[in-house]
């Protein structure tokens, strides 16, 4: 007899992460707060919400990881270990770190990197990152910052970025 269960479960999954995900993007609006002249990254809501309640998911996780038997320790450990990394990072960017531009320069905010202003003539790289699955800068004085999709104000930043580097490459910066 064949087992409907199984994969049906596997397909209806898929299909409500990639509905999260496609909620996530939609509510993030193209255009950034500002303050003042500055335009913020900042995540919405639902991002918010979500990176909340990772905290108990990750925790149940880790629960059912130290219940597991004894032939699925190793895999368990990796799955909470993964959540655990997963989460951390998430609550670390949505909840501790800050991110703005204007013309001139790049405002940064973090735990481990306060309050920065830096000029953009420092940006030094602009890349992709398969495993995060967000776009990033490097700034010199700063290091990397993550910018996702899931940002406010995502797509008004990937134009000016654009604009900002042909004019750094243009005058040989």
């Amino acid at each position: 007899m064949v087992d409907f269960g199984g994969w049906a479960m596997a397909i209806a999954s898929g299909l409500a992460g990639g509905a999260v995900v496609f909620g996530l993007s939609v509510a993030a609006k193209s255009r950034a707060p500002r303050r003042g002249r500055i335009c913020l990254l900042t995540y919405s809501t639902p991002v918010r919400l979500l990176a909340l309640a990772m905290i108990p998911l990750t925790l149940f996780v880790v629960y059912a990881m130290m219940n597991a038997s004894p032939g699925q320790m190793v895999m368990a450990l990796l799955v909470a270990c993964g959540f655990v990394a997963g989460t951390v990072f998430l609550v670390y960017q949505v909840f501790f770190v800050r991110f703005g531009y204007d013309r001139n320069f790049v405002y940064f905010d973090s735990p481990f990197c306060r309050n920065k202003c830096v000029a953009w003539e420092n940006l030094e790289n602009v890349g992709y990152s398969l495993l995060v699955q967000a776009h990033y800068i490097e700034v010199a004085g700063i290091g990397r910052i993550w910018c996702s999709s899931f940002l406010n104000g995502h797509d008004e930043f990937g134009q000016f970025l654009e604009s900002k580097t042909r004019t750094l490459i243009g005058s040989g910066t």
